[in-house]
């Protein structure tokens, strides 16, 4: 899932749960992938706390 729309869309359909859980597994926060990327556009465009 490399696309930017289908990452948005993918955790657009997300609880916010589901995006502190998916933010709790990332490994690299220097390096983050598009999917990891789009978590955290969508945790801060909700105002969901890291």
């Amino acid at each position: 899932m490399d696309n930017v729309a289908d990452n948005a869309a993918a955790v657009a359909a997300m609880a916010d749960a589901e995006l502190v859980a998916r933010w709790d597994q990332v490994q690299d926060p220097e390096n983050l992938t598009a999917l990891e990327q789009a978590v955290i556009d969508e945790m801060e465009r909700r105002e969901v706390d890291f």
